[in-house]
Order: C-alpha cells, then sequence, then structure tokens
C-alpha cells in the first residue's frame, strides 16, 4: 500500500503517455501555437492551486522536447531567495545555451553571457543604491527622467550627497544603459538560431510557481520578463493562479490598484488549464479519483467500489481540487494502513471524515469533541438527506443518511418514522458492540493517529 501518493516522474523526453486527464490535445495546440509564432509572446497558463499546473507543464515540456523546440523550466519559487529576479532567468538562458548549443564555440554564446552580466550589474546598482523601483533600463521613460530630476534636487537638499551623486550619475548614463540593454534584447532574439539545427523554433521558456513566491519578487520576475527578455523568437509561459498573483501585485502596489488590467500589460495571451467539468461520468475528478484509488493499492477487504463511489460524489460536492484528493486519499490509506480485516469500517463515514479533515478543518474538529449536531453539519456543508431524484444525488443522501444515524440523539432517534432507512442501520453494529453516538470520535481518532502534512 502507498501511504502517500506515488509523483508522477515524468522523463525528458516523455510527453502525454501518463495523462489520466486527457490534456494531451490541449498540449498540442499550445505547441502549435508557440511554434508559428515569431512575435514577442508571453502566455499566461491560469489555474487554481492543486489542479496539475506543474504535472502538465512537464509533459508539455516532453512534447515540446519531441518536436526539438528548444525550453528550459524555471521554478519561481525555487529562486525567490535571490534578490533580483533578472538573475535567476537570465543565469538559466545562460546555462541553456552553453549545454545545447548547435556550435558551442559560437560567439554570440559568449557574448550573451557577457552582456548578461552588465545588465545585471547595471539592475543591481540601480536597486542597491536608490530605493525606489526603476529597475528596468528600458523601460525608464522621460516622465521617468524628470521623476528622478525632482528626486535629485531633492536630495541636493541635504538628504543624501552620496545617493543624489548617484542619481545624477544614472541621469547622465542614460542613453548608454538603454543602448545596453537594446544591445542585450538583440541578442536575445538571434539565440534561438543557435538552439535548433535549422534554427527556425522559437526558444521556449516556461516560468512555473509565481503564486507561491513572494509578491515582491512574483510581481518583479513578470515585470522584468516584460522590459528586459520579451523578444521576437522568444516564448515565454508565466505559470499561475491568476487570482493570487492579482493579489501579489495589491500587496506591492496598494489596494488600490486595479490588478487584473495591470496583469494584462505584460501577458499577450491567456489561457486556462483545461478541466473537463460538465460530464458527470467522465471529468477530471471522476477520471483522477480512480487513478488515485489504483495508484494507492489502499486493501479495502471488499470496501474498493464503495469508495471510490462516495469519494467521487463527495470530491464533487466539495470541490476538490486534484492536490486535495491526493490528500484525502493519503488519510484513508493512514486509516486503513493502520486497521485489521476484522475492525469496524462504515465507508460512508470513513470517506466523509477523509474529506472533511482537509476541506474544512473547523467542522471535523467540532466533530472530533461533539460540539455539532447533524442539523448544524448540513448548514456547513450542504449535505441533506432528503429524497434526491438524481442518483448521483441519491448517493450522497445515502452518505448524508449515515452521518445523521451517527450524530442525532437518542430522543431524535426514537422520533424516526418507523418506516426510516436509517433506523435499520443500526444491525451493521451489533457484532461490533459500538454505540452508534461512538461512531464518530471511534473513526476520528482513528484518523488522528497520525497526522498528514
Amino acid at each position: 500500500m502507498n501511504i502517500v501518493t506515488p509523483p508522477i516522474i515524468v522523463g525528458e523526453n516523455e510527453a502525454f503517455e501518463q495523462d489520466a486527464l486527457g490534456r494531451s490535445n490541449f498540449g498540442q495546440s499550445l505547441l502549435n501555437l508557440v511554434s508559428q509564432s515569431s512575435d514577442e509572446l508571453v502566455i499566461s497558463l491560469d489555474g487554481k492551486w492543486g489542479e496539475g499546473k506543474t504535472t502538465f507543464v512537464k509533459m508539455w515540456q516532453g512534447m515540446l522536447n519531441q518536436a526539438e523546440v528548444p525550453n528550459i523550466y524555471i521554478d519561481a519559487f525555487a529562486n525567490d531567495y535571490i534578490d533580483d529576479a533578472f538573475i535567476a532567468v537570465a543565469s538559466a538562458i545562460t546555462k541553456y545555451i552553453e549545454e545545447n548549443s548547435v556550435n558551442p564555440d559560437d560567439e554570440k554564446s559568449r557574448e550573451f553571457r557577457e552582456k548578461a552580466k552588465l545588465v545585471g550589474v547595471q539592475l543591481l546598482s540601480w536597486t542597491a543604491k536608490v530605493g525606489i523601483k526603476a529597475a528596468t533600463l528600458g523601460a525608464i521613460k522621460d516622465s521617468d527622467i524628470e521623476e528622478l530630476k525632482d528626486i535629485k534636487s531633492d536630495i541636493a537638499k541635504g538628504l543624501s550627497t552620496v545617493v543624489g551623486d548617484f542619481v545624477g550619475e544614472r541621469l547622465a548614463s542614460h542613453k548608454q544603459d538603454v543602448e545596453r540593454f537594446q544591445s542585450f534584447k538583440k541578442l536575445l532574439s538571434e539565440i534561438p538560431s543557435l538552439l535548433s539545427p535549422e534554427g527556425d523554433k522559437p526558444f521556449v521558456i516556461v516560468i512555473d510557481e509565481l503564486d507561491r513566491c513572494k509578491p515582491t519578487y512574483a510581481v518583479e520576475l513578470i515585470e522584468k520578463v516584460k522590459h528586459l527578455f520579451s523578444v521576437k523568437n522568444v516564448v515565454f509561459v508565466l505559470v499561475m493562479h491568476r487570482k493570487q498573483l492579482e493579489e501579489a501585485v495589491k500587496c506591492v502596489y496598494g489596494e488600490n490598484i486595479d490588478a487584473h488590467t495591470y496583469l494584462q500589460k505584460f501577458i499577450n495571451i491567456e489561457t486556462t488549464i483545461p478541466k473537463k467539468i460538465g460530464d458527470r461520468h467522465d471529468n477530471d475528478i471522476n477520471q483522477y479519483n480512480r487513478r488515485l484509488f489504483d495508484l494507492h493499492e489502499i486493501e479495502t477487504w471488499g470496501d474498493g467500489r464503495n469508495l471510490v463511489d462516495c469519494l467521487e460524489v463527495l470530491a464533487m460536492h466539495f470541490n476538490l481540487s486534484l492536490r486535495q484528493l491526493e490528500r484525502v486519499y493519503t488519510n484513508l490509506a493512514v486509516f486503513y494502513a493502520s486497521s485489521s480485516e476484522n475492525q469496524l469500517r462504515l465507508v460512508p463515514v470513513i470517506s466523509f471524515l477523509a474529506v472533511i479533515k482537509v476541506v474544512n478543518p473547523t467542522v471535523y474538529e467540532a466533530l472530533l469533541h461533539q460540539k455539532i449536531t447533524y442539523e448544524e453539519l448540513c448548514q456547513k456543508t450542504g449535505l441533506s438527506d432528503h429524497d434526491q431524484e438524481d442518483s448521483s444525488l441519491r448517493k450522497l443522501q445515502f452518505l448524508a443518511m449515515w452521518l445523521k444515524f451517527s450524530l442525532i440523539t437518542d430522543k431524535q432517534f426514537e422520533q424516526l418514522d418507523e418506516n426510516d432507512r436509517i433506523r435499520s442501520f443500526g444491525q451493521s453494529l451489533w457484532q461490533y458492540n459500538v454505540e452508534r453516538e461512538r461512531l464518530m470520535p471511534i473513526f476520528i481518532q482513528k484518523l488522528n493517529m497520525f497526522t498528514v502534512a
């Protein structure tokens, strides 16, 4: 049995061979788009946390490799300890050129490294000496220069002679800075010709995990991509949770900024990680649910089909992400691994607890301490034991009936109609000598024996 979901290992030249969610067609469309482009292209790939963005782009890189499209992957979160985002991107590009140039002795490879070094030093001198956001050489406009003149004038009044001299120096060398910057960009646009035999393929740079970075770093990285690296024949794919990144923009520039419009200034094309959600029988959650059951190899002693069915309706009801579903399965694997075949298992209750522990820990704690009624649980979770016409909702109804059986008081139980199906549930407990009201605490204590990080 696998307690933790085994990671999907995607080989360098492996594309969508392990694709469980049918995303290869979208990957091909994205490949066609970038292959046909010679523009300054920045594409955003949007998706919420845990929807498989990283797995998709890893598989997509394999597709790029099969098509001999040069590409690199940059984990922005792994690099946000570096103060300057320019260094992280430029060093990754330089390393790739050195390792993959069709002509390692080409002068352009060495020239790019040297120009990147010069631009990097220039940017660091700006940010190190002046506490203002002006570290995008080519983005400095005449209005910015006027602003800097005002700053220099204020500084000259006695705030700081050293900084005042530096600002004056930068104003005087502005033309040289821009020329250096333009020369760097021109050379970068020529680099793709060194990376493929025919020299006719774009250079694709995938930047992932932007939404996990420090807000300042994430915003700076996007700005640097647009101002310093966006050139013809180079395509950037920025992998992000758009809403989270908009919050980062607000964190940097204030709540009053229109973050959505601001990001659009840096992105040419927007797309979203594909999700199949419409078909009740063929959607991402159902597909991944079955895959996880197989991957974890949980010994359910005959409960497997029931477990998969319960998790299917719960995952749809609570709109679980793929990552959340993985954590649910880890909770269940812990439960089953620490249990024996002859122990009591009520799949509807166990599966609900494994899910609610992930999506709503507050409700889970209330259940643990028996501080929530069945009526309150229904109100907080949207569950109901009322009759349903839809077959999938009837599964959810049956699960809710088990929760009702476990949570209502003795008085409420006695007041149930004599034909109420819930009255018969107690027969499942006779051989285990377990009282109805002890079900929740028993299963929760079992789940709590080990904490899933």
